[in-house]
């Protein structure tokens, strides 16, 4: 409950939090949507679901500001969903430097000590023979993938192709020894979670 363990689990697992308290209260403070993407990414990428809960008021209707957080979400899947519908862990969920800060943590009950993620920190999904990189953060000039270098212990194959899901231009981007760097478009398809479509990788 509330949590997300430091590493990939063998088995599927699920965890369930709030937007905000269990039982709806006027003027509680809510999860932004970006909050709720990085923990949804966050928990997919090794190898969870995340169950969501909206508190309804007696209408049953959601409040103006909940259905603000509800639509981020949905524009953001909207988007991404292919990242993450039917996905699979990767060999290691991703690198950042918050997670392993955080790496000796409970799995339960470690939400309120997360801090927003940022382009430092980078999540892994697979589908079929595709890898998924989602770089957490808008890179001001070019996204840094350090676990994508060639002649890693992570045996990543030669790339073949890179797309930004919801870009539909054609990407500048390098792989060798030290990352895959992908020089970012002027123009960023959404707010958070930036999804880099990544063909050739799995072929190593």
């Amino acid at each position: 409950e509330r949590g997300v363990p430091a590493t990939i689990l063998h088995y599927p697992w699920q965890t369930d939090t709030c937007i905000g308290n269990w039982h709806y209260k006027r003027g509680q403070q809510y999860k932004s949507a970006k909050t709720v993407v990085d923990l949804l990414v966050d928990i997919v990428s090794r190898n969870g679901n995340l169950m969501l809960n909206f508190p309804l008021p007696a209408s049953g209707q959601l409040d103006v500001q909940e259905l603000k957080v509800l639509s981020g979400v949905t524009q953001w899947m909207g988007v991404n969903s292919e990242a993450i519908h039917a996905s699979r862990p990767w060999k290691i969920f991703g690198e950042s430097p918050v997670t392993e800060a955080a790496a000796s943590q409970s799995a339960s009950f470690n939400e309120r000590n997360r801090k927003d993620l940022t382009a430092a920190d980078v999540r892994f999904t697979t589908k079929g023979g595709t890898l998924y990189a989602f770089v957490m953060g808008w890179p001001d000039y070019q996204a840094v993938i350090r676990p994508l270098a060639l002649n890693t212990g992570l045996r990543v194959g030669k790339i073949q192709n890179v797309e930004l899901l919801g870009f539909d231009g054609k990407l500048q981007w390098s792989q060798d020894d030290s990352a895959l760097k992908v020089l970012t478009p002027a123009q960023k398809p959404g707010d958070y979670a930036f999804v880099f479509k990544v063909t050739g990788a799995l072929s190593a």
